[in-house]
């Protein structure tokens, strides 16, 4: 028995369930600390070059450079951790990703419903997603002491600088909310 359900219901169905499925990304932060390691230890640091990937490659030299520095150093400085131009005790190694994920919001059918038309419309969208991962490496050990990483949504458009340190600085701040060291 094929039941009908009139075209109004179903659009307000398939709206509905976009909407409750849309993906979140508001933060999700996940961290590793390295096998014995006490992170109070630590009372220095120093950069290594922040790597961002772009659709051209990654890029060292990239404009979010000093932004990230900035927000991940005040987070750094909050947990008592001076930067030193050499021979600190830990190094910062940052990267950033970003990636574009389609999201199928609604299908829209005619009167003759799913079984038998062909779909009158669809929307959709690319959501920009990006990956903040911080390793704060033990210099003298050479292996991560403690690893985080932030996944957050961007915007679908171009960042302004504004925006980028926004996105940077609440990230940053959402990842060092895990970080186990008290300020």
């Amino acid at each position: 028995m094929i039941i009908k359900i009139p075209d109004r219901i179903l659009f307000l169905a398939v709206l509905f369930s976009a909407v409750l499925l849309q993906p979140s990304f508001a933060g999700k932060v996940r961290t590793q600390t390295g096998k014995n390691i006490d992170l109070s230890q630590y009372k220095t640091y120093q950069w290594l070059p922040p790597r961002v990937l772009t659709q051209a490659g990654v890029v060292e030299d990239h404009p979010a450079n000093p932004i990230l520095k900035e927000v991940i150093g005040r987070q750094l400085a909050q947990k008592r951790l001076s930067e030193v131009p050499d021979g600190a005790d830990l190094q910062i190694q940052v990267y950033v990703l970003t990636e574009s994920v389609p999201q199928l919001e609604a299908v829209l059918m005619g009167e003759a419903g799913m079984f038998y038309g062909t779909p009158i419309a669809t929307m959709s969208r690319y959501n920009r997603e990006g990956t903040l991962y911080i390793n704060l490496i033990d210099r003298r050990a050479k292996k991560s002491a403690w690893l985080a990483m932030g996944t957050e949504s961007l915007s679908n458009g171009t960042l302004k600088p504004d925006e980028i340190h926004k996105k940077l600085d609440h990230a940053a701040t959402n990842i060092f909310k895990k970080y186990p060291v008290k300020k």
